[in-house]
């Protein structure tokens, strides 16, 4: 599982493309297979036979998540070149020690999941004043897990739904999920500090290894933004 999770993300995507979201989505697995207690709870309960409606995303969203009546401007991939590009401002501001702040509506965080082959059409974002909240619906043929086939869960979806409030001042370090729904069933929203099953690394330290490597210093979710800080390295 080390090699499912450690490569960092590809092209400048951050956390929010390929990265934390994914990330905290297999873990989410990882968990209920870890105390789902039986392999009929596990396809049955934790998991569905059916995708959960993902909205769809516009890249012409500049904040919430969009609507199907959208017209999209700009296309994710182009949109998300543009987002890419901010968060590389961002880790050369960090290198030569200045200070910068990126801003991310939930239009940016959703050009980048869409431009992503791997993620494209199994989440989405929204942004409401002071809380993200993102919904996922995954086949798990999608993911490479390894008791996936052994199980038989082929056919079966992850469907999940993940708040976070980051008041001024979130770092890496203390920065918690308010809420965590898998299949309908609440999960402990302490996730991202547990040890992960067959990994042993927590969630968090893989939170942390994406904000060094952009340089992230501190940040919040406030007007219906995600902003992100660099102090300088």
């Amino acid at each position: 599982m080390n090699a499912l999770l450690e490569p960092p993300p590809k092209q400048g995507t951050g956390c929010f493309g390929k990265g934390c979201l994914i990330l905290i989505v297999i873990a989410i697995l990882l968990v209920a297979v870890g105390v789902g207690g039986t392999y009929w709870s596990l396809r049955h309960v934790y998991l569905s036979d059916k995708p959960a409606p993902i909205p769809e995303t516009s890249a012409s969203s500049e904040t919430g998540t969009a609507t199907p009546d959208e017209i999209s401007v700009a296309t994710p991939s182009k949109k998300s070149a543009e987002v890419r590009e901010r968060f590389n401002t961002m880790k050369k501001a960090a290198r030569a020690h200045k200070q910068t702040e990126v801003e991310l509506t939930a239009a940016d965080i959703n050009a980048l999941i869409a431009a992503n082959r791997k993620s494209s059409g199994t989440a989405s974002v929204g942004i409401n004043d002071t809380a993200l909240q993102a919904q996922f619906s995954i086949p798990l043929e999608r993911l490479d897990v390894p008791f996936r086939s052994a199980f038989g869960l082929n056919d079966r979806y992850l469907n999940a739904s993940v708040s976070i409030v980051a008041p001024p001042g979130t770092n890496a370090n203390t920065v918690q999920l308010s809420e965590v729904t898998h299949n309908g069933h609440g999960i402990p929203a302490g996730l991202l500090d547990w040890g992960l099953p067959g990994v042993g690394r927590s969630l968090r330290s893989y939170v942390i290894k994406y904000a060094n490597q952009y340089g992230v210093t501190d940040g919040e979710i406030r007007d219906g933004k995600v902003i992100l800080r660099t102090r300088g390295r």
